[in-house]
């Protein structure tokens, strides 16, 4: 690495140090932070220098550095708050990365909790002023207020998948609906002509809808219509769940492909068919995600991979290039997502 990069990203790093340090606290002795962030002295005193510059840190004789005053500690600091950190693991990885390169600090926070907890966890991202903010929110929250947070605070803000209601700003996306559109139309040139829909498991609520209009989009571009019966949903009632698996007795009525909404509810589709003692050997089936468990299905799968990897790094790219050019208008950027064949081990 550059020397002039070591500099700027020890700077960075005694920022977030000293973000956690109150007013007046003494700084840890100059041998003691050079060890700690693995640096020389000059260069560890070049950097002090410029925080001293900022009046972010004081020198006083006989004492020490100890902690300023400032509205903006952290300068170089990009927040990623992820409601689903586990799905988002390879994106974070990769937005981090990039940030570093560039001279940022990335810090990663859970919005979990309910929708005051929420609220609290992205007003205190905000109070930091940090230089941007990445931002995935629960899809099943619903709280104006804290959505419009961001959009007050000033400071560059990059969404990820979807926006708030009624809120413009920076976005960045991958293909969803269109995704199962592809799947559709691989299967009807594949010679299916009867579809059906399964999503009897756990998704995103916000993704199943939009999934289940790619579904119905896919049908209509094949010129073939939905039918009675074959859409099964988390709202779907008992008596229509029973009425849908019923369509697969008979192998000549039976569908010949199954789209499921995200590849667990296709691992439920195949435990409930294998529960009932049916054979779906010859059907296709389809999920979303491609998600570790699809290697334990006991049937070959279809599946989209979301581009997780250059998701973050798009984000990453994004969000720096809001806050070193604010004078650029928002962004909207939707990635290509790619089908994978996944059969049984």
């Amino acid at each position: 690495m550059a020397r002039n990069n070591i500099y700027l990203t020890l700077t960075g790093m005694l920022e977030k140090m000293l973000s956690t340090m109150k007013r007046g606290a003494l700084l840890p002795p100059e041998q003691e932070l050079a060890e700690r962030f693995g640096v020389s002295k000059p260069t560890l005193r070049r950097a002090l220098a410029d925080l001293a510059e900022r009046n972010l840190i004081e020198k006083r004789n006989g004492v020490g550095n100890v902690v300023g005053g400032s509205a903006r500690v952290i300068q170089r600091e990009l927040i990623f708050l992820c409601h689903d950190v586990v799905f988002f693991a390879e994106s974070i990885k990769r937005f981090s990365a990039v940030a570093a390169e560039s001279n940022y600090l990335c810090s990663i926070v859970p919005l979990c909790g309910d929708a005051d907890t929420q609220t609290r966890i992205l007003a205190t991202a905000l109070a930091r002023n940090p230089a941007g903010l990445v931002i995935y929110a629960d899809p099943g929250m619903r709280n104006p207020d804290a959505a419009r947070l961001p959009a007050d605070c000033g400071i560059p803000v990059l969404y990820l998948i979807r926006l708030p209601e009624e809120l413009d700003g920076n976005l960045l996306t991958f293909e969803n609906a269109d995704g199962i559109i592809g799947i559709v139309q691989r299967f009807y040139a594949e010679g299916c002509r009867r579809f059906a829909l399964y999503g009897g498991g756990p998704v995103n609520p916000l993704a199943a809808v939009e999934r289940e209009q790619g579904f119905r989009e896919g049908l209509r571009r094949c010129r073939l219509k939905v039918r009675r019966g074959l859409v099964c949903g988390r709202e779907s009632s008992q008596e229509d769940r029973a009425s849908f698996f019923e369509h697969f007795r008979d192998p000549e009525m039976r569908p010949d492909a199954v789209c499921c909404l995200n590849d667990a509810c296709a691992g439920e589709f195949l435990r409930q068919i294998r529960k009932m003692g049916l054979d779906v050997s010859g059907v296709r089936l389809s999920g979303f995600d491609h998600a570790p468990l699809t290697k334990f299905l006991p049937h070959e799968l279809l599946t989209v991979e979301p581009p997780m990897a250059e998701l973050g790094e798009c984000a990453a790219a994004m969000l720096i290039r809001q806050i070193e050019n604010p004078h650029f208008g928002f962004i909207r950027k939707k990635l290509a997502s790619r089908l994978i064949v996944v059969t049984p081990e």
